[in-house]
């Protein structure tokens, strides 16, 4: 049986950078200040603290912990911490 992935830890191993995950487009990211998050179509799926995307057009989303949302491909966006917060990346 393969060992468990401790998701926090690994991704505070490495904040502001994503860790890439076994299995495919998966990646974890913690991070303590804003960042690109560039225009590829994304789920964020907070997993701890809050994540702000500032999107286009002056609209935003907050994301919780336990919260996700889907980015559509081609809307740029910035990530804006608050606080700390660790996110799973999966890539559509």
């Amino acid at each position: 049986m393969p060992d468990a992935l401790h998701l926090l830890r690994l991704a505070r191993s490495s904040p502001e950078r994503p860790v890439e995950l076994p299995g495919g487009s998966l990646r974890v990211l913690h991070l303590t200040a804003r960042q690109d998050g560039g225009a590829a179509a994304c789920w964020y799926v907070c997993l701890e603290g809050t994540l702000i995307l500032d999107l286009p057009h002056g609209d935003f989303v907050q994301v919780r912990a336990g919260e996700s949302y889907q980015a559509p491909a081609g809307e740029a966006r910035t990530l804006m911490p608050v606080g700390a917060v660790t996110v799973l990346l999966i890539s559509a």
